[in-house]
């Protein structure tokens, strides 16, 4: 059983005690859901009215929100007016339904309701006329987002719907109809929610149609290959997520019963459930009743929905009635009990996504890299803060409120047409404005948190003004060109690393000094002039290593320029081929072709060689990866410059104005892999066609069978096979490279079973990848095309900064190993984890007088320690936060089975004196979602937590020092935090762009995101989605 989290809720005092791991078991909370009653005999048709409300598209965030008003045109929706009129039909009749999704547009609504309204809503809530469905920030994406920042998403969600509705706003079932495509860790996610089901949409087409004949849209998923308990009854409808033509009663589309069409209205709606009814197995049907943003007159829906429903009253075989999903699927459920029914399993995912036989939506897999980049850099700096927060709250400071903003632009960002790249440029812009002044609020008190937390006396009234520097990257940052400055490092993971900190300098010599001493260092030339940004450019990189990192730890560094100390390496002619790093790990280059040709990791020596390729393509969209060519061609290969360093070895490559690449080895004795760090961009036209980057890594005689891996959001492992479906009839013939490329969130890898041997690329970014060829990796970098693909965006995706295309910088990570090997697959996830969480880097201005070394070193102990030891290497703080007065834990096992042979066994976490400022004394375990506890957790004698591999488990807790804190959930100054569009800065990590204003708004009917979209472009794609499919979809007549 599980008690259900409201922020007021006591917490189980433990003095000592043992957690063991307990399956997590729905509460049934009759007086929260009311269902209407099915007929025996008869068809039970649950009309479900909801309203699909993205939070950005072709408007930003807060223009959806407000609308204008006008309610007969989709540019001008507005979601404050669906609650609003969704509130006052349902009390008008207590039967009808709905369903609430977005919580990013409920908490900002819920903002400005006085409180009879909210007394409204949360009566509605309380008898289960609206229910709360899925709960998430927004309904994210499931091929681009990384499965922390999908928790924490729904984590936020969760705990706004408890604090402003209660008990009874719970999500118990997942609502992801619209995100393009589905993966299998999203479903575990959900399964560890502790949700009942899950309503999925976007599946093949193919895959779509075999279901309907075998009666197979209600099936039983297995999420997990790990974890037990993993099967989650999910469902689809029997077409897309929209009303039936004829019967789409809002304002929008015009549709109305009247009492002389009443009954032909009827005998239509019969005969289209006279078709879905061959699709199930049980006596249940789930039919839409909504669009997007519709019922912002929702009386008008009601009255038509009410007339449908009476209309239906003593028909002979449809009981017709309004419903939810949670309904629904109990219905079926409890059918399947009754019948013994037997329903289809599923066990791998459903990319990738196909709406016909020349349309994968492969293409968004890449789009935006630049921000798909800087939302990953976002989740760092959102856990490292949350982190801080937690040991400034147990010092009596809470700052917990500074992370607010960030954590809700985190959840807007995983929105499936924000972090997929779909969505229009200014609103692109948008959202990375958004996160950029995110990201600077929560920054604004960590000068006080790190330098209390380092103080050698309390708290030392010294303020260093700490910020990051987000443009390091095109070797942009104001404090690292100063005199002196200050470095601090924090590590956000629950092991000790070590990091490499590269700074953009302009000068040759330095003197740094950290906690253990003066600090060697090197100084490189930068990858690129950059002399097209309008900012302070540096043209050297200076790095040194930070050593030894703790684990949720702080070091500083304190650097001073100096004459007597210089370490320029610059980068030197390439004559003759060359070995680059040690003796365990490096590379060769080839001096003929100028390319890489060999890899040494941990000894092992292989061919490897990689290179860069183009695709052209005159049809791909945001959405869709369309190359013209069967098989990209090559771009031709320079030879370099290299400079050789003490800490890390270079080769830079400028391979033409689009392509430059510096293949770098550390010389650290666990630095196993070689780094590609690539910078690509102003891709040109060729001719006619658009231009589709990618990169690919060969490996040579090696034989991985047509085989490879990829990641599911960052966590399991799936196997892919070259031209194959697990689940339906697959022809390549058609698209033989887009049909292969998948989601590459973190990893993607293939395995010589015969020499028991594998190799793996992790990247910093989500991206589309594939293994077209025996021992090849290929991942796709970047894109710009030529026109639009007709998917409802409305524009084409050419990204510009300064007048030219844009430039994307980004870095891949390559290694390989034995497959019997113990730590082969173990180094990968910890590599893994590096990249994701990479140490926090904050620096600050000491220049001014009287901030001297000797004048630091007596106030700040130059190293915090956060933990008082790492924890194993399979285990990982996923999460440690401040909560309502409490704090939110969670722990992970980070292999699957049978990845090694001693680190994929169960493992065991003491938690006595782990962290070095507290001890706690009480703590629960909750579900993944943090909003029920489980409650038939043993007790024990002990404070340890085991782990089963891939398992998290989620806990709150107090302590011995400060509790409290964390009640204020507002958003401060609700219109700041989302703009409304148009104004952008343009000094925000790699998104640079022109600043503009948003131009006027076409008209949208969504169909499935097959769409009509204003009168000037509807013929355009009528005639595309004609010859695409046959028929204009779910279009009324």
């Amino acid at each position: 059983m599980r008690n259900y989290i409201v922020p007021t809720v006591l917490i189980l005092v433990l003095n000592s005690f043992s957690v063991k791991s307990s399956p997590v078991k729905p509460k049934n909370l009759e007086t929260c859901q009311s269902c209407h009653p099915l007929v025996d005999g008869k068809i039970n048709v649950h009309l479900v009215p909801h309203s699909h409300d993205d939070v950005g598209w072709l408007k930003t965030f807060s223009q959806y929100y407000y609308g204008t008003g006008d309610f007969t045109t989709y540019e001008n929706a507005g979601v404050q007016y669906i609650l609003n009129s969704t509130i006052k039909a349902l009390k008008a009749k207590p039967d009808r339904r709905f369903i609430q999704v977005e919580t990013a547009f409920f908490w900002k609504w819920w903002l400005h309701q006085d409180e009879a309204t909210k007394q409204d809503t949360i009566d509605l809530v309380n008898n289960g006329q609206l229910e709360m469905i899925n709960g998430a920030w927004s309904m994210n994406d499931e091929a681009a987002a990384h499965y922390q920042s999908i928790i924490d998403q729904f984590t936020w969600g969760f705990r706004i719907l408890a604090k402003t509705v209660g008990e009874c706003a719970r999500p118990k079932i997942g609502w992801q109809i619209d995100p393009f495509g589905h993966s299998r860790e999203h479903g575990s996610i959900c399964k560890q929610f502790g949700f009942e089901g899950l309503v999925v949409g976007r599946i093949d087409y193919r895959d779509k149609a075999r279901r309907k004949s075998n009666q197979s849209l209600d099936f039983i998923w297995k999420t997990s290959n790990n974890l037990n308990n993993s099967e989650l009854f999910t469902t689809m409808f029997p077409d897309f997520y929209v009303d039936e033509p004829g019967y789409r009663f809002d304002v929008l589309h015009g549709n109305t019963i009247e009492d002389s069409n009443l009954n032909d209205k009827v005998n239509g709606f019969a005969k289209i459930l006279d078709t879905y009814r061959k699709y199930y197995q049980t006596s249940n049907i789930m039919m839409p009743m909504g669009n997007d943003f519709t019922y912002q007159v929702a009386e008008r829906n009601f009255k038509n929905m009410d007339k449908l429903i009476k209309g239906f009253q003593n028909h002979q075989t449809y009981n017709v009635f309004y419903s939810t999903p949670s309904c629904y699927i109990k219905a079926v459920q409890d059918e399947v009990r009754q019948k013994s029914i037997v329903l289809e399993e599923k066990t791998d995912d459903f990319f990738p996504y196909a709406s016909n036989s020349n349309s994968y939506w492969t293409g968004y897999f890449t789009s935006r890299p630049t921000l798909k980049r800087f939302e990953r850099i976002g989740n760092k700096v959102l856990q490292s803060v949350k982190q801080l927060a937690t040991f400034s709250r147990i010092k009596d400071q809470d700052h917990d409120i500074y992370t607010l903003d960030l954590r809700q632009a985190m959840g807007v960002l995983q929105h499936h047409d924000a972090i997929t790249g779909t969505e229009k440029q200014f609103v692109a812009n948008d959202y990375a404005k958004l996160l950029d002044s995110a990201i600077k609020k929560a920054e604004e008190p960590l000068s006080e948190i790190i330098t209390t937390l380092l103080g050698k006396n309390g708290s030392p009234n010294l303020n260093l003004n700490f910020s990051s520097c987000l443009l390091t990257n095109i070797t942009v940052c104001d404090n690292s060109q100063k005199e002196r400055f200050v470095v601090v490092v924090q590590n956000p993971l629950s092991r000790s690393v070590t990091h490499y900190v590269r700074l953009p300098v302009n000068s040759d010599g330095f003197k740094i000094t950290g906690p253990d001493g003066e600090e060697s260092f090197d100084v490189f030339e930068s990858i690129h002039k950059f002399d097209y940004v309008r900012a302070k450019i540096a043209s050297k990189e200076l790095v040194f290593a930070a050593r030894n990192l703790p684990p949720l730890g702080v070091k500083l560094y304190y650097v001073e320029k100096t004459s007597l100390s210089k370490r320029f390496k610059p980068f030197k002619k390439l004559t003759e081929d060359l070995y680059f790093g040690t003796k365990s790990n490096g590379f060769i280059v080839d001096y003929a072709s100028g390319k890489v040709k060999s890899v040494t990791i941990k000894g092992i020596t292989r061919q490897v060689n990689q290179e860069f390729l183009t695709y052209r393509t005159t049809s791909s969209g945001a959405y869709l990866f369309r190359p013209y060519d069967k098989a990209a061609a090559p771009i031709a290969s320079k030879v370099g410059t290299y400079a050789l360093g003490s800490f890390v070895d270079e080769y830079h490559q400028v391979i033409n104005t689009e392509v430059t690449q510096i293949t770098r080895v550390y010389k650290g004795e666990n630095d196993a892999y070689i780094e590609f760090d690539w910078l690509v961009g102003n891709l040109q036209y060729i001719d006619s066609y658009g231009k589709e980057l990618v990169t690919r890594y060969t490996i040579q005689d090696f034989n991985n069978n047509e085989t490879f891996y990829t990641d599911s959001n960052g966590r399991e492992m799936i196997k892919r096979q070259l031209n194959h479906r697990n689940d339906y009839s697959y022809d390549p013939s058609s698209s033989p490279v887009t049909g292969n490329y998948y989601p590459v969130t973190s990893k993607i890898g293939i395995k010589d079973e015969t020499n028991k041997f594998q190799m793996a690329v992790l990247n910093d970014r989500a991206q589309g990848g594939t293994s077209l060829t025996e021992g090849s990796i290929e991942l796709m970098l970047h894109r710009r095309l030529t026109q639009d693909d007709g998917l409802g965006v409305g524009e084409t995706l050419n990204e510009k900064q300064y007048g030219q295309g844009l430039y994307a910088r980004g870095r891949h990570f390559l290694t390989f190993g034995s497959t019997e090997a113990n730590g082969t697959a173990a180094f990968e996830r910890n590599l893994a984890e590096e990249v994701l969480l990479s140490p926090l880097v904050l620096l600050a201005d000491v220049s001014t007088e009287g901030l001297t070394l000797e004048k630091i070193q007596g106030l700040l102990e130059f190293k915090f320690e956060g933990l008082t030891a790492s924890l194993p290497q399979n285990v990982h703080i996923l999460t440690l936060e401040p909560w309502i007065d409490s704090y939110l834990l969670r722990l992970e096992h980070i292999l699957e089975r049978g990845e090694d042979e001693e680190l994929s066994k169960p493992v065991t976490v003491d938690l006595n004196k782990l962290f070095t400022l507290f001890s706690i004394t009480k703590i629960r375990e909750t579900s993944l979602g943090a909003n029920e506890f489980l409650e038939d957790s043993e007790v024990g004698v002990t404070k340890t937590v085991t782990l089963e591999p891939m398992q998290i488990r989620t806990f709150i807790f107090e302590t011995d020092g400060n509790n409290s804190g964390g009640n204020d959930d507002s958003d401060g100054d609700d219109d700041d935090d989302y703009s409304k569009g148009g104004d952008t800065n343009l000094a925000k990590y790699e998104l640079f762009r022109q600043t503009r204003v948003p131009p006027p708004l076409r008209p949208s009917i969504r169909t499935g995101r097959e769409r009509q979209v204003g009168k000037p472009y509807q013929e355009k794609l009528f005639t595309l989605q004609k010859a695409q499919s046959g028929r204009w979809h779910k279009m009324d007549s």
